[in-house]
């Protein structure tokens, strides 16, 4: 297979290709709902699939993502055009306005680009409107003429890139290369690592690739660590207003904008037009290039039309209302002059649509425009026609429909200004009052998702943060209703939910109580976040100590799902610190949740290395809750079952594996009964158990015994990964590692071989979504799957195995010594 970077993919013992994983697979460009693949092996042209439950389709060699050599030229607009369509002219695309400032951030991103190192990532980040996408080209176009290879990525799903004209004549001949990816944010978890792993693997000379997001927030972090992993450098490039560039002013950004904009309107006179005082005096909204820039558009545009003596715009939210007003007066003219059959009204309604869901295939285009009722079904067609007139999609996606206006802050604005409940002079349409209610929200079929769910919410989420009105009557009630569409739209979108600032509480706690409560790879950053903002507002609402603990150690729990142990640390202190005051009060009552919170502390202790701490957690919690089960054996049992199965793991950390043992056969017989007597609710803490079980005999020399153990572990965690992927198989990679050991020992490898193959394939993808919870275990996997390799005479393979283990274990150990250095 030919990379898209010139060279062949390297294939890793254990992965998984992820054009061909159960998450992508699709039929006709679309995911199925309900559809997963377990146990299955997918490499390269080669695919054996078990474990299905409904009719599979596979795609082969295709990705979501695609890379060209494109770089902008400024595409020129007619003067008529410009007048037509004003808003046209703040397209990146055309570059109207001379590039100016930045001599800073281009210094920065030249030293990073000549770095030594091989592979580097840089994510150039800041708010709507900075000028990430013309500094980002302008540092491309410098990088060309130094003799790079200067491509650009763009996921299917994102918006085109800036440009159609191709770089064709450039010598492809240099070792190094430039990448751009824009709306990083945006990309699928799954499609951006694939793309930087093949970014990171080509051959030659060194590799840099340029992110372009909003926030740089979680996603970023779990990005960053992820890759910081795969031993490439990573870093980030925060982009401050431009109006504060000392080699600026606001008042210069505004003047060479309005002189620019009077020459493509064809206007003269317009150098006399006055800064205005919103401008000069950094007006909150007015602290971007792109609210200069449309602020003089706006003037030089009523120049032109006599009404420079018009209300004052001092307000981007006013800007935005002329210039889209403006957009509609000429679909109104082309209407009235029988140039389109569409009025002005309808299409309102059709770009409205595409500022939320971004480009569509035609048949989801149509689907779109149907299910939010913007026109009768018979006209669906012309009205997609007509629009892409006015619209026409990028080059590269000829047939797409629904292209949204540009930029992207004037397409979140369109959508606000059309709906009502603002006080600009521009009217809204009634229509909108549910149309992003019909628009996200499935029909009968509540499993069904519609395809333009996730970047609709983002978009939404977006414009939500700058207009107050679309959170009150629209975002907050949506999810109040309909909170489970958070689960589809990606976990940097519950990171984002929690930046807008009018969001009430109430709608995050109606989100969070619908969002998964065990580990889960892909949410578990963004449900952090939540969590965290949570439980400072029910802090600040509390004065109950016995609430204060559970709210301190809940974050704990959230936060080490996240792979955030040191913070984990700290909220599970500040739970057993108030417990402890708690049972000095009244010991009957608290003593439970003090057992609770100890064993909590010991499990956060143990993951950041502090071993000693935890086991006396441990002890203490299985002291009281022995105390406890005497009083009450049924309702206590499950809790100290849980304790003496922690103690035994903490035991065995230091070395006591004897007392290990011995403290876990006394957890595994109460879990036994438990399970009899209720398998749905104990089942997987008896597998824990029995896997603890197979450890500690492992460690004494019983490994036939020890197999057994985890045969049985795998068995049970096995099935219940099947019914519940998400909360169940990080445990089914652990037995199933653990699994591969055993069988080594007894003289069964090949057999371990394929356990541990399917461990790493699994702890792989939970590392893909959140490295830091999941990278420990993946290094251990790996390390694992290189002795085995190497045992069946395989040693080229379990090289490479060895090798990526320990490039991990390096960077773990350099980030916190004492939970990942071997101990002495």
């Amino acid at each position: 297979m030919t990379g898209l970077f010139g060279q062949g993919r390297r294939w890793l013992p254990g992965r998984r290709d992820t054009a061909a994983d159960s998450a992508t697979i699709r039929a006709g460009g679309q995911v199925l709902p309900d559809q997963q693949v377990v146990n299955s092996t997918v490499a390269d042209s080669v695919v054996q699939i078990s474990g299905t439950g409904r009719d599979v389709h596979v795609r082969f060699g295709a990705r979501n993502y695609r890379v060209n050599n494109q770089l902008p030229t400024p595409a020129r607009l007619t003067v008529q055009q410009a007048r037509a369509q004003p808003a046209r002219l703040l397209h990146a695309r055309h570059q109207l306005v001379s590039f100016t400032g930045r001599a800073s951030e281009l210094r920065t991103l030249s030293n990073w680009r000549d770095g030594d190192a091989g592979i580097s990532v840089l994510l150039l980040h800041g708010a709507g409107g900075q000028g990430k996408t013309r500094l980002a080209v302008r540092f491309a176009e410098q990088s060309r003429a130094r003799g790079w290879q200067v491509l650009q990525a763009r996921h299917v799903s994102d918006p085109p890139p800036v440009t159609a004209a191709s770089a064709a004549g450039e010598k492809n001949n240099t070792p190094d290369t430039l990448v751009l990816a824009d709306y990083a944010e945006r990309w699928p978890v799954d499609d951006l690592l694939e793309f930087l792993r093949e970014a990171a693997g080509r051959g030659g000379g060194r590799a840099r690739v340029l992110l372009v997001a909003r926030p740089a927030g979680v996603w970023w972090q779990i990005l960053a660590n992820r890759l910081d992993r795969m031993d490439v450098a990573t870093t980030s490039l925060a982009l401050p207003s431009l109006v504060t560039d000392r080699a600026t002013s606001p008042a210069e950004l505004y003047s060479q904008a309005r002189d620019r904009f009077a020459e493509a309107l064809g206007v003269s006179g317009a150098q006399h037009l006055p800064v205005p005082s919103a401008v000069l005096s950094d007006a909150p909204g007015i602290r971007n290039v792109l609210a200069v820039h449309m602020t003089a558009l706006a003037a030089v545009d009523r120049h032109r039309r006599g009404e420079a003596g018009g209300a004052a715009m001092d307000a981007p939210g006013a800007v935005s209302a002329y210039l889209l007003s403006r957009e509609r007066d000429h679909w109104r003219t082309l209407c009235a002059n029988g140039r389109i059959k569409t009025s002005d009204s309808i299409l309102a309604r059709a770009v409205f649509t595409a500022a939320l869901t971004g480009s569509l295939s035609h048949h989801e285009g149509v689907t779109a425009l149907k299910v939010i009722q913007a026109c009768p079904s018979d006209v669906t067609d012309q009205v997609l026609r007509e629009h892409a007139e006015l619209f026409p999609p990028d080059a590269d996606r000829q047939g797409a429909v629904l292209e949204p206006l540009y930029p992207d802050p004037l397409a979140e604005d369109f959508v606000a200004l059309g709906t009502p409940g603002h006080h600009f002079s521009h009217p809204p349409d009634p229509w909108a009052e549910d149309a992003m209610h019909r628009l996200l929200v499935p029909g009968t079929d509540e499993d069904s998702v519609h395809p333009w769910t996730r970047p609709a919410l983002t978009s939404l989420i977006a414009a939500s943060a700058r207009w107050p009105h679309l959170v009150t009557g629209h975002l907050a009630p949506l999810l109040m209703r309909h909170p489970e569409l958070m689960l589809h739209a990606g976990g940097s979108a519950l990171t984002a939910l929690t930046e807008v600032p009018e969001l009430s509480p109430s709608v995050l706690e109606n989100v969070a109580a619908r969002l998964p409560d065990h580990p889960h790879a892909e949410f578990d950053a963004g449900i952090a976040a939540i969590t965290s903002k949570l439980i400072s507002h029910r802090l600040r609402a509390t004065n109950d100590p016995a609430e204060r603990a559970r709210l301190h150690s809940s974050l704990a729990t959230r936060q080490a799902y996240a792979g955030k142990y040191q913070q984990a640390v700290s909220a599970a202190e500040a739970a057993v610190e108030i417990g402890r005051q708690l049972v000095r009060l009244n010991s009957e009552l608290h003593e439970p949740d003090l057992a609770a919170s100890l064993s909590n502390l010991g499990n956060r202790f143990a993951q950041v290395g502090r071993h000693d701490e935890a086991l006396e957690c441990a002890r203490e919690a299985v002291w009281i809750r022995q105390r406890l089960v005497s009083n009450a054996p049924d309702a206590q049992a499950p809790g100290l079952a849980q304790a003496l199965s922690n103690l035994g793991v903490r035991l065995a950390e230091v070395g006591r594996h004897a007392e290990a043992l011995a403290t876990e056969e006394v957890a595994i017989d109460i879990r036994r009964r438990l399970a009899a007597a209720d398998s749905a609710r104990f089942e997987a803490d008896y597998a824990t158990s029995s896997s603890n079980l197979g450890n500690h005999l492992a460690h004494l020399g019983r490994h036939d015994e020890a197999l057994s153990c985890e045969e049985e572990a795998v068995e049970i965690r096995r099935r219940l990964a099947a019914e519940n992927p998400a909360a169940h198989e990080p445990d089914l990679a652990r037995s199933l590692s653990n699994l591969g050991v055993r069988l080594a020992r007894v003289g069964r490898p090949d057999e371990a071989l394929s356990c541990e193959e399917e461990a790493v394939e699994i702890r792989r993808r939970l590392a893909a979504e959140n490295p830091a919870a999941h990278e420990p275990d993946l290094a251990r996997s790996l390390s694992n799957l290189g002795v085995r390799l190497a045992r069946v005479g395989r040693p080229d393979e379990a090289l490479s195995c060895e090798e990526e283990a320990v490039e991990i274990r390096r960077r773990l150990a350099a980030e916190n010594p004492a939970a990942h250095e071997p101990a002495e």
